[in-house]
């Protein structure tokens, strides 16, 4: 899992895996099952690293290139198949695929936990306009 060891701190782990593989009455194959691990991340906030429990379930369709696409099923992820170029796929890159899917965009401890401390304004909120003091300074 080469794409995902770029990502982590420490690529030593486990991941517990548990998957079906199906095929319906109307012919749609299916992967179903969940994944769970723990990765070491690098805090974007403080730059230490700190560990993430990732779980996931998975459920997608199997649609080959350049089949028409038949109406998935409501149970199986209808916007995202997997598709595929040949009838096979190597299972380790697919749990990868989903597994990097899972990770956060922009991994950082619990503020109460992270060396950094508080942000100091959180995204929407208002404070002073960055024009305050020109306001204040500005004659009568």
């Amino acid at each position: 899992m080469a794409r995902l060891t770029e990502l982590l701190m420490d690529n030593r782990g486990m991941v517990d895996l548990k998957l079906a593989f199906c095929r319906s009455e109307d012919g749609i194959s299916s992967i179903t099952g969940r994944y769970e691990t723990n990765l070491q991340l690098v805090c974007q906030r403080c730059l230490e690293p700190f560990t993430v429990n990732l779980a996931r379930n998975i459920n997608v369709g199997i649609i080959f290139e350049g089949a028409t696409l038949k109406k998935l099923p409501e149970t199986l992820e209808p916007l995202e198949p997997l598709v595929l170029k040949q009838e096979t796929i190597v299972l380790a890159e697919f749990i990868e695929d989903e597994i990097l899917l899972g990770l956060p965009l922009s991994p950082m401890h619990n503020p109460d936990d992270c060396a950094a401390g508080e942000p100091a304004m959180e995204y929407g909120q208002s404070g002073p306009g960055p024009f305050q003091i020109l306001k204040e300074l500005k004659p009568g």
